[in-house]
């Protein structure tokens, strides 16, 4: 490495990361084994000496509780690595997901345009005729002096409904008044409608 150059750095792959983390795992759980028995022989050691030699069961003692220090640390340490592992998998396993969903984007657009994702089933025959209801109304706007307007089946009620609009209320020339008493009449209707 050349001063003031520094050196490019490579992000592992997927599989590469998951690798580590496993052979970083099997490390930790190693140390946790030696750590154990090294605290074990300390124990073994205080216990031999406790009588004799105080003070060599004391320095065994202590270098118990330094492994048993350790001990935790390197405890917390596998868990977080079981966790981030854990984690990783959940990442790969969403990727995967994401990956295949874009692999078949017509299923994807299928699904956001069908009208079960809306709770409305509707018949397409129902939906034709609508339409082609809607295709004479535009073309007799100009003889009627009442459009009627189909209104699509209501989901709480399950009812067809044709509401009369007037053709002042169409106007962009409309009057604040002319509307409250548009929607005053159509509130009237509704209200002798409903049981």
């Amino acid at each position: 490495m050349l001063i003031g150059r520094q050196k490019e750095t490579v992000k592992p792959s997927q599989p590469d990361t998951t690798q580590t983390l496993h052979l970083g795992e099997g490390l930790l759980l190693k140390k946790e084994e030696f750590l154990r028995k090294q605290m074990w022989q300390e124990l073994i050691l205080a216990k031999n000496n406790c009588r004799t030699n105080r003070r060599g069961a004391l320095q065994a003692l202590r270098r118990k509780k330094w492994y048993e220090n350790q001990l935790k640390c390197v405890a917390c340490a596998v868990r977080a690595v079981q966790f981030v592992r854990e984690y990783v998998d959940i990442v790969n396993k969403m990727n995967d997901l994401i990956k295949d969903i874009t692999e078949k984007p017509d299923v994807a657009q299928d699904a956001f345009y069908t009208s079960a994702d809306f709770g409305v089933d509707l018949d397409e025959e129902e939906l034709l005729t609508e339409l082609e209801m809607l295709e004479m109304t535009v073309d007799d706007k100009s003889k009627a002096p009442c459009v009627q307007v189909l209104a699509a089946v209501s989901p709480s009620t399950g009812m067809k409904r044709v509401e009369q609009v007037r053709p002042w209320t169409l106007g962009p020339d409309n009057t604040e008044e002319d509307e409250l008493e548009g929607d005053l009449e159509r509130l009237w209707r509704w209200a002798n409608e409903t049981p």
